[in-house]
């Protein structure tokens, strides 16, 4: 099994620098590769060569000065715009820090899609001290252990874009690397599951969207042309930044359509991110706006973020809705779940 390693201080010639937001440094007298990225998705500093296995294990020395920093190892990157990440954010006296993962898609991170205990974890990471990260890769899994630690605090078992592709480290506010590796280890023996989408239509959810071409927000008209159709993430989720490139004040159209053999009244409940105009069978239901605004929101998209009571109808119902964004470096989607079993829709 072959390994590789980097000190980040002396051979940043072998990565893509994407930006002068990162560089050699010194912080308490160790060279490091220091990044200071404050805007968009972050600083990505990937190795110009692509790795040649499936299964890895990757390590590197991560550090802030400050209690607001996000540091992490990049993987699976076909460009600086779509990679799989996992970055650790700082504690403090009362709090552990925090795992993430946090795959990067069309110049998007999606942290407000991939949300909750299958993608957060507490971890041993505070301000003003070297910890060791680790990733063990496989083709379509992750296994993260942040510290001195023969245990993941983190599993992810159905990796968004997979291991192939270049690696590298990552940083967003003041962040400092060091001692760089990856070593090829063997494959693993047990493979991922995919999204269950009857499961998720058995909850309640609607798990296939019908999904117009972007517009712009400024008058444009809906495009009446190309609509696709697109299958919600593992939990629930429609994500928008999978298919769609990031504009600001862009939106879509999405629809779906079912029949019931009865009428029936349910609650219908639904989540999103950034912009909402949702309909019922034409009738316009609700307007409103949650992105990322602390302390007030988070933009986190929720199934349950808000309610209404719906009698739907026998025979044909429709939903539709506007999703709009304003976060262009941050997830849009939608999640909608309608009461109704998979059963009782048609």
């Amino acid at each position: 099994m072959s390994k590789q390693s980097w000190s980040l201080s002396d051979n940043l010639e072998l990565f893509e620098l994407s930006n002068a937001h990162a560089h050699s440094a010194v912080w308490k007298d160790e060279q490091a590769l220091y990044i200071d990225s404050e805007t968009g998705i972050g600083t990505s500093v990937l190795l110009r060569d692509e790795v040649s296995f499936e299964s890895f294990r990757l390590e590197v020395e991560i550090a802030t000065p400050h209690s607001f920093a996000f540091i992490g190892i990049v993987f699976g990157a076909t460009d600086i715009n779509n990679y799989e990440l996992v970055y650790v954010s700082p504690g403090s006296d009362s709090t552990a820090g925090e795992i993430q993962y946090d795959p990067i898609m069309n110049g998007s991170s999606t942290w407000q899609i991939y949300h909750g205990p299958k993608y957060q974890a507490p971890a041993p990471f505070f301000p003003g001290e070297w910890t060791k990260l680790a990733l063990v890769v496989h083709s379509n899994s992750v296994a993260i252990y942040v510290g001195d630690t023969d245990v993941p605090q983190l599993i992810i078992p159905n990796l968004q874009s997979g291991s192939l592709g270049k690696i590298g480290v990552w940083g967003y506010l003041p962040s400092y690397l060091r001692n760089f590796s990856v070593e090829q280890i063997q494959p693993s023996i047990f493979s991922s599951s995919p999204t269950d989408l009857k499961q998720l239509a058995e909850e309640g959810f609607i798990t296939e969207w019908e999904i117009s071409q972007p517009y712009l927000k400024n008058g444009q008209s809906v495009p009446k042309d190309n609509w696709s159709y697109a299958a919600v993430e593992e939990n629930g989720t429609l994500n928008l930044n999978r298919p769609f490139t990031s504009t600001k004040d862009s939106a879509v159209q999405v629809q779906c359509k079912f029949t019931l053999a009865e009428e029936k009244e349910t609650w219908l409940t639904w989540g999103f991110s950034d912009r909402l105009k949702l309909w019922v069978n034409d009738i316009e239901i609700y307007q409103g706006e949650w992105k990322w605004d602390p302390p007030h929101s988070d933009g986190r998209i929720r199934f349950d973020f808000a309610s209404t009571a719906v009698c739907w109808n026998a025979g044909l119902n429709t939903i539709q809705a506007e999703v709009a964004r304003d976060e262009v470096a941050f997830g849009w989607g939608l999640s909608v779940k309608t009461g109704l079993s998979a059963d009782e829709r048609s």
